[in-house]
Order: C-alpha cells, then structure tokens, then sequence
C-alpha cells in the first residue's frame, strides 16, 4: 500500500503527535509498505530518523510568520497566523495540490501551518487523526481559565465552521478515545460525508531498562513539557501542600522551567529534558508516574509508556482518559487541584497495599497497548476508507 503521512511538523523534540506519527509509519514500512511523510517544517534529526527505518520525508514549506512548532511573539502575530491557517482551511496551499496524487491513503496527523483543506478526500481517501482539539479550538485544549466551556467564544465557532468545510470532506475521522469524539460532538463538530471512528491508540514497548537499586522511600516521577496546561504548576504545589517523606523527579524542559528550577529541594529533583533510554529508566526506578495535565488528553503517551513498563500513574480526571481507572492501575485524583492531586500522592506514598495492587494492574494493562494489534486496526480504517471513498459511500 502507498500511504502518506502529512504532519504540519517534524522536529525534535517530538511531541506525542510525532512520536505516533513516526511509530506508525516505521511498523507501516516494516510490514513493506511504500510510506512517506509529508510536512512543512522538519530538522535533520528527525528525517535522519525516518530514513533509518526505510520512510522518506518531503518538507513542503507554507508562509507563515513563525513555524508551526513556535509560538508567536505577541498577538498580532499569532493573529495573522490563524488568519492564514483558517484561509488555507479553504483554499489548498500550492506545495500540497498534489500530495494525495497516486497515493492509496492520505493519513493527516495535524493540519495547522498547513490548512484544513489538505482533508479534502479529491484524489485519494483521507484518514484525519484527531490528536487533540485543533479542530475546533486554535488551542487544541478547548479549556478556558481552567475550566471546559459547553461552548467557545464567537471567533473560535467561526473558524470551526470553515475548517469545518473540509474536515468533513475527509474520508474518515479517528478519534483516539470516546471522550476525545464526544468533547468534539458538544462544541458543533459534525460528520459530513465523513465517517466518525474511535480506534484507541497503542504504543511499541519501550526497550527495558536493567532493574538498579529500588528506592529507599517512595520516588514519583514527571516526564513532559514543562507548562501551565501539562500541570507542572499544581504537580509542585500539591508537592508543596503533601509533605511526603518521598522524592520528586522532574524531567522535561518549557516555558515553567525557571519555576522547577526553584522549587529543587531535598526532596525535588529536576533532570532536564531526557532521552529514550534515560526516560525508560526513570520510568522503572519511580513508583509511580506522575500526570498532573490540566486538559482532556486524547492519549497520554508517556502514561502508556509508564504502564508498559509496569508502574502506575498518578493523574488528574482530565489526564487519566481512558487509560487510569482508580485502584486498578493507578490513583486519580479526585480533581485537578493542589489539594486534591497532595491526597491522590499521598495515598500512593502511605498505602504498601494499594501500591501492590495498582503496580500489578499496570503491568496488566499493557496487554491493551500492544502496538502491533494497533497498527491492525489501522490497516482496517485504512480498508473502510478506501471503499468509502471508491464507492462514493
């Protein structure tokens, strides 16, 4: 099968949609598959990387007044770039007339920097991934002050109306989660001609790392970017508030790095940002992961990598999806606040039982994550929209 992968962005440090993107298409091209990648903006690492495993990436830029990875300098700016990228959600940009020529599937991961209307099925079936929000909110989280509105501000519906116009021309929408399709369902978001599918994702078994010492008291670990809708800020203050005799390790890096920097303590470490390897081995040394994120994540990948691993998680509801159930193979808060994330830590750090229990069933739950299931399941939306699209159904 020729499939194309379209990403408006392929950069390192990759972010969730990336590192999907490139696991998907190095187990497509593994199986003898003709795959590529399409995108407007990429560094040599990461089309090093894609190379190595066989995909060929092409970079098609796009005008835009920062990158699509960056974000802009003050608000006009950042304006005139969802200006441009709502126009393109109508209009094709030219370096992309053509990307869907003598391909079996085009599968977009994320369009913005790019535009909507790369989703138009016109020569080949399109396979929209939905990885977060962006097709509704220029955010990507649909959060407002903390809180998730029933309905966003006047511009926001508009710009969804037009990106709307050739989203639904796609072939097929996926949806990681049926939380993920039903917080579309009540902003607006409708089908078309489009068919609506919840394919949960999987994710390849990190490489484990050798077993080092246990730690002497519990060790919670935090991995991701450092900012404001990922958590970090309630994580140190529920930190704060706990008074655990337990370790923090935090490792990433973002715009909340100074803030790290500062809470460092006896009982807080921060690593910076960190590679495979080294995340699997923090993963294996903590007794739990910690995912404070303040959003309604799509599919928590570093949770996913965390139960692959066989530790649980420590999430908010809005981070723990699918994936957390409560006492089974981790701890979910009972909200999102500094308080209430200080009781989920601090009944992890107190309770020997329950960290038995919820280590087992992490260990148990990787059976649902296995990747080579996942990209079945993949090939199988790929059938459906090839018949949709031969057939006009």
């Amino acid at each position: 099968m020729r499939i194309t992968h379209l990403h408006s962005t392929f950069v390192t440090p990759w972010g969730g949609a990336e590192a999907y993107l490139f696991a998907l298409a190095s187990a497509q091209r593994a199986r003898g598959h003709d795959v590529a990648i399409i995108t407007a903006v990429a560094d040599g690492e990461s089309i090093a990387r894609a190379a190595a495993a066989g995909v060929r990436v092409t970079v098609r830029p796009t005008w835009r007044p920062y990158p699509p990875d960056r974000h802009g300098s003050s608000a006009f700016v950042r304006a005139v770039f969802h200006g441009v990228d709502t126009v393109h959600g109508v209009l094709l940009p030219r370096a992309y007339r053509r990307v869907q020529d003598g391909r079996d599937v085009v599968h977009v991961h994320r369009f913005q920097g790019v535009g909507a209307s790369v989703l138009r099925a016109r020569r080949a079936p399109v396979v929209h991934t939905a990885h977060d929000y962006c097709l509704v909110d220029t955010a990507s989280t649909t959060m407002r002050r903390g809180a998730l509105p029933a309905r966003l501000g006047l511009a926001q519906r508009l710009r969804a109306r037009i990106v709307s116009t050739s989203a639904r021309r796609a072939t097929v929408v996926v949806f990681p989660s049926e939380r993920t399709r039903r917080r579309h369902a009540e902003l607006g978001f409708r089908a078309g001609r489009a068919q609506f599918l919840v394919v949960p994702h999987g994710w390849p078994a990190p490489p484990l790392p050798a077993e080092g010492t246990p730690p002497h008291r519990p060790r919670f670990v935090f991995l991701g970017r450092l900012q404001k809708p990922k958590g970090i800020d309630l994580l140190l203050r529920a930190w704060a508030e706990a008074r655990l005799d337990a370790d923090l390790v935090i490792a990433g890096d973002g715009p909340e790095r100074p803030r790290v920097e500062a809470a460092e303590s006896d009982t807080v470490r921060y690593v910076g940002w960190v590679d495979a390897e080294a995340k699997g081995a923090l993963i294996r040394s903590a007794t739990a992961l910690v995912f404070p994120s303040l959003w309604p994540e799509t599919f928590g990948l570093v949770i996913a990598e965390s139960l692959l691993l066989g530790r649980p998680v420590v999430a908010t509801p809005e981070a723990a999806g699918d994936l957390i159930v409560d006492g089974e193979n981790g701890v979910v808060s009972r909200d999102a606040t500094p308080s209430g994330f200080a009781d989920a830590l601090r009944r992890l750090a107190t309770d020997a039982e329950l960290r038995r229990t919820v280590t087992a069933g992490a260990a148990a739950s990787a059976d649902a994550l296995d990747f080579d299931r996942h990209v079945e399941r993949v090939d199988e939306v790929y059938r459906v929209a090839r018949v949709a699209f031969e057939t006009g159904a």
